[in-house]
């Protein structure tokens, strides 16, 4: 450690450890993040998220960023269409915007600090922004992390970086040692087994993930106005739908179904779920089911959608991109861990959880401006060491702790919430006034 700055790993380059670096880049800290992926456009980077005024665009602002994510966000993505399953629409905000998005859709001006409403961003476009904010060589992209060692009689760590040999681990520089590993490194973290041994449950829901590309949704107007500017949702007994067109005028869609009403154990295979018979499965192709078959998508839908809205059907078989049977995971609520000195969680890797509150994000968002405020004031203050470091940490975590904690009872509500038979109604009621569940 130097007299003043520790030296920093922020394992993931996603929006929370891109959002970390660049709050401690803003204030003059360096860090270095470790991301397995070999560049930002490597794979799809996911849909839209609505950033918060209260939390998520509160970090911005300590990153100096939010004038840059006004010239990128969506306000008009924030309208919301919610449909039963047999068509009624009881909500779209898309003919009859609400008084708060109204405010929205107001230009704004050059330069603009304050923050408002719950905007959407895509990520990648999230992303990028924070990536453009950071020194060229922050991001160390290609060198996934295995695991972190601690230095014997130090409070440091190495780290071990995947697919390196331990003698090719210990000559490079890269490994260390660093006073601070701090994991944002998603819900499979690798660094998380070192603070504690839970791991992600099953959340009782899997999702069918398929996207439209902007060229084929242009050709399918029915679709485009089915989904509208920003998202379509539908809901019904254990099973929900939602639908996002993003800002390059793609889109993608969800199908979630609820196979159990309790957490944890093993998701259902995907013959399950299109109820296969013994034969049909002894003819699948290596064993496994072609989700890009569109007979497969379509026997899904006949299967776990009965007597859905034609609509919702036509939308669904149109999306034919990047098809992917998703289960969703989540960490116990009010999940906590014992502190240890110079490593700490954030983001999905300290509180993952399942996006029906559409929270995640800006709860890992802010983790980063308290993270970020706490080395900080360590740095510009009088008392150096690793147990003043420590502390810092320890103060991190009662705090998330406590702030997670409630976003996650809220998320496990606003799930059960919406996969009751009424579940459209009352996130109707909810979004026109009404008391979200206690």
């Amino acid at each position: 450690m130097s007299p003043t700055t520790p030296k920093i790993a922020i394992i993931g380059a996603g929006p929370v450890g891109l959002t970390l670096a660049a709050i401690l880049h803003r204030n003059g800290i360096t860090s270095t993040i470790f991301e397995r992926e070999s560049n930002a456009t490597v794979r799809s980077q996911g849909g839209t998220l609505d950033i918060h005024a209260e939390t998520g665009q509160q970090a911005l602002i300590a990153a100096g960023l939010l004038s840059e994510f006004w010239k990128l966000s969506r306000p008009e993505a924030e309208a919301t269409r919610l449909v039963k399953s047999d068509g009624t629409v009881l909500l779209d905000e898309n003919e009859n915007p609400p008084p708060q998005l109204q405010e929205q859709l107001k230009p704004k001006q050059s330069g603009e600090q304050e923050p408002r409403g719950r905007p959407e961003i895509d990520r990648r476009d999230l992303k990028d922004m924070l990536i453009a904010a950071l020194p060229e060589d922050t991001i160390r992209w290609g060198k996934g992390i295995a695991s972190a060692t601690p230095v014997p009689g130090t409070l440091q760590w190495r780290l071990n970086f995947l697919g390196q040999s331990e003698g090719d681990n210990e000559k490079d520089e890269d490994a260390g040692p660093y006073d601070l590993v701090l994991g944002a490194d998603g819900a499979w973290s690798k660094i998380r087994p070192l603070v504690t041994d839970v791991r992600p449950m099953y959340s009782g829901i899997t999702a069918l993930d398929v996207w439209i590309s902007a060229e084929k949704l242009s050709q399918r107007p029915d679709v485009a106005k089915f989904i509208g500017q920003g998202s379509c949702m539908m809901m019904d007994e254990d099973r929900l739908v939602s639908m996002q067109k993003h800002s390059d005028g793609s889109a993608r869609c969800y199908a979630c179904v609820r196979t159990s009403k309790t957490q944890g154990g093993e998701p259902p295979h995907a013959r399950e779920f299109l109820e296969l018979s013994e034969e049909e499965v002894k003819s699948l192709p290596e064993g496994e089911v072609d989700w890009k078959d569109e007979k497969v998508r379509a026997r899904f839908l006949d299967r776990q959608f009965v007597g859905w809205t034609k609509e919702f059907r036509d939308a669904v078989l149109a999306m034919t991109e990047q098809p992917l049977l998703r289960p969703l995971y989540m960490l116990p609520v009010g999940h906590r861990w014992d502190a240890r000195p110079g490593v700490t969680l954030l983001g999905d890797a300290a509180h993952v959880m399942t996006p029906f509150a559409g929270v995640g994000v800006n709860v890992g968002m802010m983790d980063a401006k308290e993270l970020a405020e706490g080395i900080v004031g360590y740095v510009k203050g009088d008392k150096k060491g690793g147990e003043e470091l420590a502390q810092v940490l320890r103060k991190y975590e009662e705090g998330m702790f406590e702030r997670s904690s409630k976003d996650a009872t809220f998320t496990f509500k606003m799930m059960e919430v919406e996969f009751q038979k009424d579940g459209v109604e009352k996130v109707r009621d909810i979004m026109t006034g009404g008391e979200p569940p206690a």
